[in-house]
């Protein structure tokens, strides 16, 4: 089989096998890999040349994803299945990138957890859950979790002062608010502990 091939735009190379297109590539992958070099090839070399192409297509991808935000391992992956890019090619591109350590888990959930913790104010439960939805394992998400310099009642009782003053006025507003805390992933001794500190209970058993 006869190779060719054509420069596109932006920086590609258009290959094809018996001037039938097979797929582009970057210039800077093509000039440093030896199938540049290749005029004839086989359908053995061939499909290691596709194979090579889909995990430089899938890696710059993946680099992509990751120059706009983290991704845990999982995310990135489904990410690049969305993508079509074959199973082969992702798991040679997530193990690539553990090796160079631009992807890890742990340091995801780290700061993940501190970012849901600090800006959104989440309680322990809701911040496993987030990070069980994009793929931590649970062991990695606990430790994250207790990692944290967090302090819920405070945390609580800051909420209460930007967000919810002006809801805890009645008994109606107040249930509201604490549903709504304990859905914000907040145990509920903790919960009614603020409630407390804040100066805005009623009787205790009200909570119980």
């Amino acid at each position: 089989m006869i190779v060719t091939v054509s420069e596109g735009k932006n920086n590609k190379i258009h290959i094809h096998i018996d001037g039938e297109y097979k797929a582009t590539v970057d210039k800077d992958w093509w000039y440093s890999e030896k199938y540049r070099n290749y005029k004839e090839i086989t359908e053995e070399e061939l499909t290691e040349l596709l194979c090579s192409v889909s995990f430089r297509r899938a890696y710059n991808k993946a680099l992509d994803y990751l120059s706009r935000r983290p991704y845990s391992e999982k995310e990135l992956a489904k990410k690049l299945r969305e993508k079509d890019f074959p199973d082969e090619a992702i798991e040679g591109v997530i193990a690539r990138l553990r090796e160079l350590s631009l992807l890890n888990d742990e340091h995801y959930a780290e700061i993940l957890a501190e970012q849901l913790y600090n800006n959104k104010h989440y309680g322990t439960r809701r911040i496993l859950q987030e990070l069980a939805l994009r793929g931590v394992s649970r062991e990695i998400a606990q430790n994250a979790v207790e990692a944290l310099d967090k302090d819920d009642v405070n945390s609580i009782i800051l909420l209460l002062e930007r967000k919810f003053h002006d809801k805890i006025k009645d008994e109606k507003g107040k249930q509201r608010t604490i549903n709504t805390l304990l859905r914000y992933g907040y145990s509920f001794s903790d919960v009614k502990q603020a409630l407390n500190s804040f100066g805005n209970n009623s009787e205790e058993d009200d909570y119980e």
